[in-house]
């Protein structure tokens, strides 16, 4: 191989890496997927998701960042959860799907919701109560 074949090919496997670095999108995320279980939480860093917080009681959701966002899916018995949870202005905005058909957040989805909260917290590290 000629040096200037093997030149070439040093600059394009450099490009390459530079490249691929500069897709990587910047701030903290956090995955967890677990038989029918997954979690996906983003947040421009990893304080900001630290600011995350659920009531006392682990009930709901008292606290959401802006640029933050939570994904929940999970699959029961009655079916597929898919829950996002975004802020929009100055409160949470829920959106609910049961196996893929968009559901209003009522009552039952929050007690259901509610349910889930122990188990967020203790596979995401978040925190409960009082900031």
């Amino acid at each position: 191989m000629s040096v200037f074949l093997k030149f070439r090919l040093l600059i394009l496997a450099c490009l390459s890496f530079i490249l691929s670095g500069c897709v990587t999108l910047p701030g903290h995320r956090q995955t967890i997927d677990e038989d029918n279980f997954f979690l996906h939480i983003s947040a421009p860093n990893l304080a900001i998701k630290n600011e995350i917080r659920f009531n006392a009681e682990k009930t709901e959701l008292l606290f959401l960042p802006e640029n933050a966002q939570i994904e929940l899916v999970v699959a029961d018995t009655i079916g597929k959860h898919q829950l996002m949870m975004e802020k929009y202005q100055e409160s949470v905005v829920y959106n609910y799907r049961l196996n893929g058909r968009k559901m209003t957040f009522g009552n039952k989805e929050k007690e259901w919701f509610a349910s889930q909260i122990p188990i967020i917290i203790d596979k995401a590290g978040l925190k409960y109560g009082p900031g």
